[in-house]
C-alpha cells in the first residue's frame, strides 16, 4: 500500500507539471489536441528521469516489482489525448459591429433627438464608438481566457482514466 501512496504524490506533480505544460503551449498558440497530447508527452518525460521525484518512485517500484514497473512505463509512454472541441469566441466582426452600432445609435440620438449640429452629432457617434470598441475587445479576451482554461481542464481530466489503469496495475500487483 506503501507503493500506492507514494504514487499519489508524484502523481500530483505530474499533473501541475502537465498544467504548466498546458498553459505554456496555450500562450503560443491555440490548444489542439496534437499540442496539448505532445504538451502532456514532455511532461511525462519526469517519470522516466531519475533525478526527479517521479523518476525516482518508478525506479524504486522497477527494483521491487519489474514486472509492474514496466505496465506502469507501458501506460505513461502511450498516453492519448482525444481532440476537445474549441469554443467559438466572440467574433472580431462582432466587436466592430458593436461599436459601429454605438456608433450610429449615437448618431441618431444626436442629430435627430437632441438636434445637435455636424460637430455635436460627430461627437455623439464617436464617443460611443470609443467606449463601446475597447469594452468588448476586453470581453472578447476574458472569453478566450476562460475557453482556454476549460480546455486545460479538459485535457487534465482525460488523465484521470491514465492514473485509474495505473491504479488498477498497482493495486492488482499488491493481490
Amino acid at each position: 500500500m506503501d507503493t500506492i501512496r507514494e504514487f499519489d504524490s508524484v502523481w500530483k506533480k505530474f499533473m501541475v507539471m502537465c498544467r504548466a505544460k498546458l498553459m505554456e503551449k496555450s500562450k503560443q498558440c491555440a490548444l489542439s489536441g496534437a499540442a496539448a497530447e505532445m504538451s502532456v508527452q514532455d511532461a511525462a518525460s519526469m517519470w522516466f528521469d531519475p533525478y526527479n521525484a517521479c523518476g525516482q518512485w518508478l525506479k524504486q517500484l522497477e527494483k521491487e516489482e519489474p514486472q509492474t514497473a514496466e505496465k506502469v512505463k507501458t501506460i505513461l509512454q502511450e498516453i492519448k489525448l482525444e481532440e476537445i472541441p474549441g469554443k467559438k469566441g466572440f467574433p472580431e466582426l462582432g466587436v466592430i459591429g458593436i461599436a459601429a452600432g454605438g456608433a450610429a445609435a449615437g448618431a441618431g440620438v444626436g442629430a435627430w433627438i437632441l438636434h445637435l449640429g455636424t460637430w455635436g452629432t460627430l461627437l455623439s457617434a464617436a464617443i460611443p464608438a470609443v467606449v463601446l470598441y475597447p469594452a468588448m475587445k476586453g470581453y472578447q479576451k476574458s472569453e478566450r481566457e476562460k475557453a482556454e482554461r476549460e480546455g486545460i481542464t479538459k485535457y487534465l481530466e482525460q488523465l484521470s482514466l491514465v492514473r485509474e489503469e495505473i491504479d488498477g496495475v498497482l493495486n492488482c500487483s499488491a493481490c
